[in-house]
């Protein structure tokens, strides 16, 4: 039998042979190639290859084939036939589908040594590995694929660090979001190949600069110093309330649907709006695929499964994600007393009707419960309380994009979903309190792109955003006004059902300017705000400059303010505070990147932020049209953030990517007569380190280590019986601008491994993992747990080792 050679394709260079071009959103990437059989012949060397050129249409399809460097006639035609028939997703340009010029090498090895290539999401199918680099556009498609093209470059004059993605090999080079002073981009392998993950993309945001450690690996994240709730977290451009399931969980959407993660630590584009500090932003895609595919995965903490079906010759498709979790079963034996488990599904119809038209609608929810029963205290006064969380949420997302002449562009998108949330909390002595709202969500977007001219670009958007809370609360009756509260053994108990409305209408505009080295964005967003008791207008100006001082170094400098509504149940009347104004940040940043050799980019960031009319918990009495009415919070709290950020990233080059962030900070609230206080959650030194390695076709390492500063807490001095209520209450000491009155945790490290193994079996293609969570089992403080009288005290730990054994399979 004449054994086969197999083609494994190797992406060089692909770039446009003219000069001039069009920086395109994303490059190609293959769908789909043939495999190409070889005569018999010992005298072909095991790697040698052939290099081509040919041009990649709107539609996907190869055009225009020259062979570059050949080997010999006849492997040359066997190689020119199986190109022919390849399929790609085609570049993207302002939305629309654009040709591109590409260069492509076949690399050719025996079958004993054939390669497993990644999934078919990051460019590849059958036996062959396709990673395109980097990717310019050509003139429309009516001309010449050698022609030079009509338009001006509109690159952005910077080195591109952080906005290279990665798609099997190699690194795709992207246009940088304009407005934006900071930005992470990943894509490709990084997404889920981070150890200590889960292999979930929107988990490596934890190791980026700017991010505090957050207890138990919760999906939320101090960034630069400002509260969980300050950062957005937004999916195809609308703000959802979570990312991730709870108890240090996945992402509430499959990883094969994300196409990009963009991480903003601080000024971020104009687009987003509603939030006072950072913005986590994941842009879904269809998974690339002209014939039917279909993946599972499972491993000790959850299953999922998911299928592609394409249509009408590859235009359309459909996909369908589900995924369910067994830790009800699982975490009882890790921490005692507590229950988790959460569901999601997606289904996703996408659709290109042309060059210029494409269509898409995602229908994606999550559930998540969780409960906890402790002992409150320590040793034989320790007493039972335990908590129940629910949460629900669905979401349906349609887009349109369109191509207009002049290379415009505009994109159209809506939502509505509903969200649905139960608390309850019991603990010893007090009376049970509960807590369930709905809230339905509707929402519009529509931003339009236009270049005017050789050095400039106008985008502008329009935005609105309506949600709807129906609740229904249980909680203690709070304490008469004009007069000293008597003692409250069993106090009165208060039920009622709220109905609170968030209103909020944006406009926005943005002009970018480049001439030379220098872009200059400037822009304004205008909202409307209208909820509960405030009905207001707030104006956030923005700027963003940025010089390329030489090839491979740029500066930057960004300035802007921000604001946000409050969260609707601190809008509660009677228990909370319906007139709280929105939240106002002053964000200030200025850094410097440099592009060095061997795909290694390093940045370099400081950054002040000055935070207004925060939320801190009072007892205050206020002037009401009603009469004299007490709030249990007010909105005058101040506060500051700054600090030093560094990254050093080596993109995915030959197998192995990987970075180094720190973080130099202080965050601090002000308190009563201005004395300057820690944030609860400041860590003044935060170090990640993450590396991964593909030590061949078969077998990847890597491990991600993690060492923070100790958050502080009030210094507990001794203790006293409050006979109104029943129980003690801690003495702490004086606040001080020094520090004297806190402590702070013990300092937290944590090493997490990952060892993946991909093999074929029969049709499918498999992947093995073990990604191991502490793998040396640090005994991390998370908090400490007081005596009911505060005479002693114990740790709370942290997680322990938390092995993920888990295997994939790709048919």
């Amino acid at each position: 039998m004449t054994p086969t050679l197999r083609a494994t394709l190797i992406a060089l260079t692909a770039s446009l042979v003219p000069a001039a071009a069009l920086a395109v959103d994303h490059a190609p990437r293959l769908v789909s190639a043939p495999d190409v059989a070889l005569p018999d012949d010992e005298s072909i060397r095991d790697g040698a290859s052939v290099r081509l050129e040919f041009t990649v249409n709107a539609e996907g399809r190869v055009q225009d084939i020259v062979v570059v460097e050949g080997l010999r006639p006849d492997l040359d035609a066997a190689v020119l036939d199986a190109a022919s028939r390849m399929v790609f997703e085609p570049a993207e340009q302002g939305g629309r589908a654009m040709p591109a010029r590409m260069r492509f090498r076949f690399r050719l090895r025996a079958p004993t040594r054939s390669v497993i290539p990644p999934n078919p999401y990051e460019g590849a199918t059958a036996d062959l590995l396709a990673s395109p680099a980097t990717a310019t556009a050509t003139a429309p498609a009516t001309a010449p694929a050698t022609a030079p093209a009509t338009a001006p470059a509109a690159a952005v004059p910077a080195p591109d660090p952080g906005e290279s993605g990665e798609s099997g090999e190699a690194t795709i080079r992207t246009r940088r979001q304009s407005g934006a002073a900071t930005t992470f981009t990943l894509r490709g392998e990084e997404l889920t190949t981070v150890p200590g993950t889960f292999g979930e993309p929107t988990r490596i945001v934890a190791s980026m600069p700017g991010v505090a450690r957050t207890p138990f690996g919760l999906g939320f994240f101090v960034v630069r110093g400002a509260a969980f709730e300050n950062t957005g977290f937004f999916i195809d451009g609308f703000p959802v309330p979570l990312l991730y399931h709870f108890g240090a969980g996945p992402a509430v959407i499959s990883s094969r649907l994300i196409g990009q993660l963009d991480f903003f630590p601080g000024g971020y584009p104009l687009e987003y709006g509603r939030f006072s500090a950072g913005v986590i932003s994941l842009e879904t895609r269809p998974p690339p695929s002209t014939r039917p595919f279909m993946e599972f995965s499972v491993d000790v903490l959850r299953a999922s499964a998911m299928a592609v079906v394409p249509f009408d010759h590859g235009r359309g498709s459909i996909a369908f994600a589900l995924r369910r979790s067994y830790l009800e079963l699982i975490a009882p034996l890790i921490v005692e007393g507590v229950t988790l488990q959460y569901t999601d599904y997606q289904v996703r119809a996408d659709y290109r009707f042309n060059a210029r038209s494409k269509l898409s609608l995602f229908v994606f929810g999550s559930n998540d419960t969780f409960s906890r029963s402790a002992a409150s205290g320590v040793g034989q006064t320790a007493s039972e309380q335990s908590s129940d969380l629910g949460y629900t949420f669905h979401r349906l997302i349609t887009r349109w994009d369109y191509g207009l002449p002049g290379r415009a562009q505009l994109t159209l998108a809506g939502t509505v979903g509903v969200d649905d949330t139960r608390f309850t909390n019991q603990v010893p002595g007090q009376q049970d309190q509960s807590f369930a709202s709905t809230g339905f969500i509707l929402g519009e977007r529509a931003t339009l792109r236009i270049p005017t001219g050789d050095h400039l670009t106008t985008r502008v958007g329009f935005d609105a955003l309506t949600i709807l809370f129906d609740a229904s609360l249980q909680v203690p009756l709070p304490d008469n006004i004009g007069s000293v509260p008597p003692p409250s053994f069993d106090p009165a108990i208060l039920e009622f059902n709220p109905r609170i409305t968030q209103l909020s209408i944006s406009a926005w505009a943005e002009e970018v300017l480049r001439a030379g080295p220098v872009e200059f964005t400037a822009g304004l967003r205008i909202d409307r705000l209208k909820y509960a008791l405030v009905d207001t207008t707030v104006v956030d100006p923005r700027a963003v400059l940025r010089v390329r001082l030489s090839p491979s170094v740029v500066a930057n400098v960004a300035s802007g303010f921000f604001h946000q509504q409050p969260p609707f149940f601190n809008l509660v009347p009677g228990v909370r505070n319906p007139r709280l104004r929105p939240q106002r940040s002053w964000q200030t940043s200025a850094g410097v990147e440099v592009n060095l050799p061997g795909s290694i980019e390093t940045r370099l960031t400081g950054y002040y932020s000055r935070m207004y009319q925060l939320v801190r918990n009072a007892s205050d009495v206020i002037a009401t049209p009603n009469g004299p009415q007490r709030v249990s919070i007010v909105d005058d709290g101040d506060g500051r953030a700054y600090g030093m950020e560094v990254l050093i990233r080596r993109r995915l080059d030959r197998g192995v990517y990987g970075w180094v962030s720190y973080t130099l900070s202080r965050s601090e609230r002000y308190v009563g007569d201005g004395t300057v206080v820690p944030f609860n959650f400041d860590q003044t030194h935060v170090l990640n380190l993450a590396l991964s390695w593909d030590i061949n076709t078969r077998w990847r390492v890597g491990g991600r280590f993690q060492l923070a500063s100790g958050a502080p807490r009030r210094i507990v001095s001794g203790a006293f019986y409050d006979a109104d209520v029943d129980r003690y209450r801690a003495l702490n000491p004086p606040r001080a601008d020094d520090g004297s009155d806190t402590e702070r945790l013990p300092v937290y490290h944590q090493l997490d491994v990952r060892v993946d193994y991909r093999f074929r079996w029969g049709p499918w293609r498999m992947s093995a993992y073990l990604d191991v969570i502490n793998v040396y089992y640090a005994q991390n403080v998370e908090n400490w747990l007081y005596q009911y009288d505060f005479a002693q005290r114990t740790a709370f730990p942290g997680l322990p080792i938390l092995p993920a054994i888990g295997l994939t399979g790709e048919y």
